[in-house]
């Protein structure tokens, strides 16, 4: 009989061997829950212990090297279909809160992130680009030794903040018509 023998070894054909794996290897689903990442083919993302992740994207649209960014946006793609390497000598790197569903909210790695303009410090950046390898490394060190806190002048915080309100509005504008028509407030239910 084909198998494997007691050394370990297979004695049969490859057809054999992949019928064999096929029943006896258990497949194992991909979730969104894993603590390391990686997206698009262009980068990767990190859950630290501390509550925060690290996002370190290289690709076409990131802030990085000039013929990476311009890339089209199936560079990355194709060239790992192709068996080569996509790179860049520099990477963009951001910092949000881990959470397991809702939206991002983005937080503050001082030395990286700031003010969007030096006379208006309400309003931050999320993302720092064009970082060597040291600045990657720092980034995450230093995003690894921060309080899990939401930046209450980020620029994304701020826009979600004002589209969450903005949706609330809508469906309080259009429950406030069936609330007259019914009698019933759905926030009531």
């Amino acid at each position: 009989m084909d198998g494997f023998d007691e050394l370990g070894e297979w004695h049969g054909s490859m057809e054999e061997l992949g019928e064999w794996l096929e029943e006896n290897t258990e497949r194992v689903e991909m979730t969104d829950n894993k603590a390391m990442r990686i997206c698009d083919n262009k980068g990767f993302q990190l859950d630290l212990p501390n509550g925060i992740t690290v996002s370190v994207q290289w690709g076409p649209g990131n802030y990085v090297d000039p013929d990476v960014k311009n890339a089209d946006w199936d560079a990355p793609k194709k060239a790992i279909d192709g068996d080569n390497h996509w790179g860049s000598n520099t990477a963009e790197c951001a910092a949000y809160l881990t959470k397991d569903s809702g939206g991002l909210e983005w937080v503050a790695v001082p030395g990286f992130t700031g003010p969007i303009s030096e006379d208006d410090k309400s309003l931050y950046d999320d993302v720092v680009g064009h970082l060597d390898v040291q600045g990657v490394l720092d980034f995450i060190n230093l995003a690894s030794q921060l309080d899990a806190t939401k930046n209450p002048v980020s620029i994304g915080n701020k826009m979600m903040n004002y589209l969450e309100k903005q949706n609330e509005n809508a469906i309080d504008k259009f429950f406030s018509g069936l609330v007259k028509f019914s009698g019933t407030n759905y926030k009531d239910n």
